[in-house]
């Protein structure tokens, strides 16, 4: 099989997209023609002269894991790992992915959207009476916590704020909840998605969370896999998971992010669509606990993109 590995490009997270698809190939490699180039201006080239018989778009952040990709490769025709333009487009926006699932009962926190060209300073007081002292703020379309402020007393909100909108249009902002940062993969096969199993992130060093710099440095971070919670709890997770997944319409992978509070109480945060593939990563740390190795997840995931592909020329 010929595996065309995209990754690169102007995005944010660039730099860890090339970390994760070099582990892809590493091991595609093995028992396949793979290629990897970057999310550029040469791509239609590339594609037309590798001709592969699946694309593994390991792309993170905006443009590439917000469905610009996968449009691209939809119109052309060419059979692809992960979710579609639609789903991909949904997950990449906290706001509208939160409003499917609040729209299904999902147990989403309260939010309110704020533009820079619309928003008023005198209005933070508003917002704080609204959803509490304590306070996140999120750009809408971003990943890997870049951009998140924590404000778990809601000091400096408005000098935050204007920090914030200095880099981004649209921000979402949610009440501080102070609890466990879990995290619970979801893998597809043909048409059954099914819940990997549940991780805790432990951060190591006191008072900090899981930023940017915690994710991908070495050592920041502990994985606890299956940790300590009531089973009722972990079944509602991996449910919710699930529920997350398929309401966006999502495909073969993702990984749903919750706090769960001082109480066991579930809050699901956001959904990302290509889960990051570093040494440091958490899905394939879940996908090794449910008995498969990195190998193994590559191979199931771009023979199922091929198999995807075969179906719907025969529907």
């Amino acid at each position: 099989m010929r595996v065309l590995v995209i990754c690169g490009g102007s995005a944010l997270e660039a730099d860890i997209s090339r970390v994760s698809a070099l582990q892809v190939v590493n091991v595609l490699e093995k028992n396949h023609d793979v290629a990897s180039v970057e999310f550029d201006a040469e791509l239609n080239t590339h594609l037309s002269e590798f001709a592969p018989d699946v694309v593994f778009p390991v792309l993170h952040g905006v443009p590439g894991e917000d469905g610009s990709i996968q449009a691209y490769l939809e119109v052309v025709g060419l059979p692809f790992v992960g979710s579609g333009m639609v789903a991909s487009a949904l997950a990449i926006d906290k706001f509208q992915a939160k409003c499917v699932w609040q729209e299904h009962g999902l147990p989403v926190l309260p939010m309110k959207l704020l533009s820079k060209a619309q928003f008023q300073p005198e209005k933070s007081e508003s917002i704080k009476s609204q959803l509490g002292k304590g306070l996140v703020i999120k750009p809408r379309a971003e990943g890997s916590a870049l951009g998140v402020v924590l404000l778990p007393d809601g000091e400096g909100f408005e000098h935050a704020l204007a920090d914030a909108f200095i880099d981004h249009d649209e921000l979402l902002i949610e009440p501080y909840v102070k609890g466990r940062e879990i995290t619970v993969g979801v893998f597809e096969e043909g048409d059954a998605a099914h819940a990997l199993p549940i991780i805790e992130i432990e951060v190591l060093t006191k008072g900090e969370w899981y930023d940017f710099t915690n994710r991908y440095k070495a050592g920041a971070s502990k994985h606890l896999i299956n940790p300590p919670m009531t089973e009722s709890v972990a079944v509602q997770l991996k449910e919710i998971a699930v529920s997350a997944h398929n309401l966006l319409g999502c495909r073969d992978i993702s990984r749903v992010d919750f706090i769960l509070d001082e109480d066991e109480k579930i809050h699901l945060l956001e959904i990302n669509t290509i889960p990051g593939m570093t040494p440091t990563s958490l899905y394939p740390d879940a996908a090794r606990a449910a008995g498969m190795e990195f190998g193994e997840l590559m191979e199931r995931l771009v023979q199922n993109a091929l198999n995807r592909h075969i179906a719907s020329k025969t529907t």
